[in-house]
């Protein structure tokens, strides 16, 4: 049962003023936007508990954005060395437990997103911080080398889990050409190499970290007026020049790729079905209808997963990942079977099902409830301000800014089983499919 939209949107007007309602889109707070003449844009938003504020730099560069040879993996080593300091502040991690501030800070293929949580008396103070070390980041080569240590040893440990070991072959396997072919954390081969790169990790941080590429969102507790002024006093000084990478272009898959991988470890066997889908858009409804048809074939709702998972017992799991990208990406559904002599007859019903969509409407109510929870998802996950500016990072990385929030949820209201079949017709396409067996290998 989807909890009813007037119990979320009364917590959330209740943050806000009620000159500050917005009662004509789903984004239910007022935010001011800060633009600078630097490219540097902050957006404003009260939200959230009183007295706490979330500080949230996006960085619009991920791994998609590693297009040099030889260099993937220097977005989410950045991830690290970001918190190694500047002359103005030598021990960051030593301000913000001062602070008594929760700070961390995640990759992924789009992004770099940098976040602090805390109270909004120290707003000024971590403005200052962060500002600092986005301009000002200083390392020596030792401490470069030291981190280079860290992350082949956080290489080592993700790449030797079975799903992580999938996701490398599932990528190489479906990519040629566009950098989404290798994962967030880089080829092993690179990650190796890392100690010698430290003039190449300067240039990185040079090219990237400008005012152009980052967007910050706070969100909480605090005087608007007040932090606009914040922010033109701390970030004006930024110097522009980001120049945005040439990613290549992921040439048409031409016919289906298969392929079979043996884990050197214990796991069940598991089965990835993916096909090349559409890029991220706020206005396309056959993109948004995408990720509607991701759960209503492969989600826990879907008529598959009752079949798979709860009546037959033939899957242990069956997953979706059909949230779309900055780039054209994979839509895939991946199962990991209880026993290996039922692949075939698990592979055989993913793919039916997408074959099945292509032809047949989708069931209204699950149509309906799929969306529902989407949007109320959204809605329900303002709670914090830290959810809050979270919760729009898809939006800022992919155009820059949150305005296309509410033209995405109204993209999504207007999906109809149409559109979904379209969806598969255009998608679910053997063409564009990869499938990838994983096993565990013999003798384990």
């Amino acid at each position: 049962m989807v909890p009813t939209l007037s119990l979320v949107l009364l917590a959330a007007v209740a943050a806000v003023p009620a000159a500050a309602q917005r009662p004509d889109g789903i984004f239910p707070f007022e935010y001011r936007v800060v633009r600078l003449d630097n490219g540097f844009t902050a957006y404003l938003v009260r939200a959230g508990a009183p007295g706490q504020i979330a500080y949230v730099s996006m960085v619009r560069t991920g791994s998609r954005d590693e297009v040099e040879a030889g260099k993937s993996g220097f977005a989410h080593f950045f991830e690290h060395m970001m918190f190694r300091g500047t002359d103005k502040y030598p021990n960051y991690d030593g301000v913000t437990a001062r602070l008594g501030a929760a700070r961390n800070a995640f990759t992924s293929s789009d992004q770099t997103v940098y976040y602090l949580v805390a109270a909004s008396e120290y707003l000024e103070q971590i403005m200052d911080l962060e500002s600092d070390r986005f301009m000002n980041l200083k390392y020596a080569e030792p401490d470069f080398r030291t981190e280079a240590g860290s992350v082949l040893g956080e290489y080592q440990q993700s790449a030797t889990t079975p799903f992580g070991f999938l996701n490398e072959r599932v990528r190489e396997a479906a990519f040629d050409r566009h950098t989404y072919r290798h994962t967030t954390i880089g080829y092993e081969a690179d990650v190796r190499a890392m100690p010698e790169g430290y003039e190449y990790s300067r240039q990185f941080h040079r090219r990237f970290y400008r005012p152009e590429n980052v967007v910050l969102v706070l969100a909480g507790d605090f005087d608007p007026a007040a932090a606009e002024a914040l922010v033109r006093r701390y970030y004006s000084s930024w110097a522009p020049g980001y120049q945005a990478p040439a990613v290549p272009a992921e040439p048409p898959q031409a016919e289906t790729r298969r392929r079979t991988i043996e884990y050197p470890g214990r796991t069940l066997p598991v089965v990835s079905a993916s096909w090349k889908g559409p890029a991220w858009s706020a206005t396309d409804r056959t993109a948004a209808a995408a990720e509607v048809l991701g759960l209503v074939a492969f989600g826990p709702n879907s008529e598959l997963y009752q079949r798979l998972v709860l009546r037959e017992r033939k899957a242990q799991s069956l997953n979706n990942g059909f949230s779309l990208q900055r780039d054209p990406a994979l839509l895939s559904a991946s199962a990991t079977v209880i026993d290996a002599a039922d692949l075939p007859y698990v592979e055989a019903a993913i793919l039916e099902t997408a074959r099945h969509l292509q032809n047949e409407p989708v069931d209204p109510k699950l149509l309906a409830d799929t969306k529902s929870n989407m949007k109320y998802g959204f809605l329900m996950g303002l709670e914090t301000a830290q959810n809050t500016a979270f919760s729009v990072i898809p939006v800022v990385v992919n155009t820059g800014g949150i305005e296309a929030v509410d033209d995405y949820y109204r993209t999504l209201d207007a999906v109809t089983a149409d559109d979904v079949r379209e969806a598969a017709r255009r998608f679910l396409v053997d063409r564009s499919l990869t499938v990838v067996t994983m096993v565990q290998r013999e003798g384990r």
